[in-house]
């Protein structure tokens, strides 16, 4: 390894949420404060945004990376010393200082719902990326199941790495285990700010693949990698803040606050078109199916695990939240959680209010139930969620009608290829 820091990956993610990466060279740096003076993170780099999937078109491809300087880290799999920083993408000729951000970067519509939206609020979220390690020919790597430790859990090396990898970083894991499935795996990283939770997420399933295959092995964040066996969510707990104040607690027991269950209609309300983002792949409809601890219908409920809304068990006012349970790693975490802003301040500004929460097994309930009680399903396909996402004004305006056209054409595009093109191996072994 070089004695220096001499490059850096000026980092930025595509309209899916895949991370991408300029590297530009530095003046030999000891340290990352040292190189917190460097003057191309002042400059950052050009980028061909037309390369990019969903970025920008040919017409108007030439944009700019700004670096974020707060997320400066040094990177610890690579052999020359590199550091990593995450940008902003701006029009070529914009300044640094210029507020208007791309319309088409998913990084800065998130700052944008927060200058617009949230303004002296603050949003955290605690996580909980779930993932399957697999072997290089896609096989099972284990075949474990919950809370499993080694030998049963070979992989126990790899997700302590992972772990250690991610806390030199200053992300803080609050609980690592193997999950439900197969090879299925779980890093619970604690309340923090949105914005630098996003930036954690990306980096995290970058640190994941890359340190699986110091070991042969790799990562897949597939929302249903295996047929009949549990899928991979991100279960978002989340709170919002005002001058050192949780605004969804109350001081006198474990109840969520007004604005709190104002929060949670504004959720339901929009959970079908929340969905198309919070669930963006074809394959995230396999996971999304009843018992198979994913929820499915739209509802909340207390320490209940079969609603989409969960509001966990706390003592205290500051430690209230609510989870938002149907998520999966697949999300690009920007949009996500700037839908996830918008439309719970759309139930505060509104006073909205939810129905009545649910303790019991939803589950149990047949279609006529259901019915009864007025609880609706999440959308079945992508296509039937990129249907809602289309029409509901609030997430539009939020997020911008641009970066809603452009996911909007890129998603369809997807859905018809596989509707009408794709041929799977079920439709072999079924009509053969």
């Amino acid at each position: 390894m070089s004695e220096h820091i001499e490059y850096i990956e000026l980092r930025f993610t595509d309209l899916l949420g895949n991370l991408k990466a300029m590297i530009v060279p530095c003046e030999p740096a000891e340290t990352i404060e040292q190189l917190k003076e460097d003057p191309v993170l002042e400059k950052g780099s050009s980028c061909d945004g037309s390369s990019v999937t969903g970025l920008a078109s040919v017409e108007s491809s030439d944009l700019r990376l700004y670096p974020d300087v707060s997320s400066l880290i040094e990177l610890p799999y690579s052999i020359y010393r590199t550091a990593a920083v995450m940008c902003y993408v701006k029009p070529k000729m914009a300044s640094k200082e210029d507020k208007d951000f791309f319309p088409l970067d998913a990084r800065g519509v998130l700052q944008n719902v927060y200058d617009t939206i949230l303004q002296d609020l603050t949003f955290k979220v605690k996580t909980e990326p779930e993932f399957h390690l697999i072997t290089r020919d896609g096989a099972p790597y284990d075949f474990g199941g919950y809370a499993d430790t080694y030998p049963q859990n070979p992989g126990a090396d790899i997700l302590l790495e992972i772990s250690s990898a991610i806390r030199e970083l200053g992300i803080n894991p609050r609980v690592i285990h193997h999950e439900v499935g197969k090879s299925q795996q779980e890093v619970e990283i604690d309340f923090e700010d949105a914005r630098k939770m996003a930036d954690y997420l990306v980096l995290f399933k970058n640190l994941a693949r890359t340190i699986a295959r110091n070991y042969d092995a790799d990562v897949t964040f597939m929302p249903k990698p295996f047929e009949n066996d549990a899928g991979n969510g991100l279960h978002c707990h989340i709170q919002l803040w005002k001058d050192g104040t949780n605004l969804f607690g109350k001081d006198d027991g474990d109840y969520l606050s007004d604005k709190g269950r104002s929060f949670v209609a504004g959720l339901l309300k929009h959970a079908p078109a929340i969905t198309a983002i919070a669930n963006p792949t074809i394959n995230s409809y396999k996971r999304l199916v009843p018992h198979h601890e994913a929820p499915v219908y739209v509802s909340w409920g207390f320490r209940n695990r079969t609603v989409l809304i969960r509001v966990p068990l706390f003592n205290t006012a500051k430690k209230a939240a609510v989870e938002f349970r149907s998520a999966d790693p697949m999300s690009n975490p920007y949009l996500l959680f700037s839908a996830l802003i918008a439309c719970g301040i759309d139930g505060m500004k509104n006073k909205l209010q939810p129905p009545e929460p649910r303790s019991e097994n939803i589950f149990d309930y047949d279609e006529e139930e259901l019915a009864k009680l007025g609880i609706s399903t999440l959308p079945t396909t992508l296509g039937e969620a990129l249907d809602y996402l289309e029409k509901d004004k609030v997430i539009i305006d939020a997020l911008g009608k641009p970066i809603i056209d452009s996911y909007l054409r890129l998603k369809r595009k997807e859905w018809e290829h596989y509707t009408s093109h794709v041929i799977t191996q079920w439709e072999w072994e079924t009509y053969c």
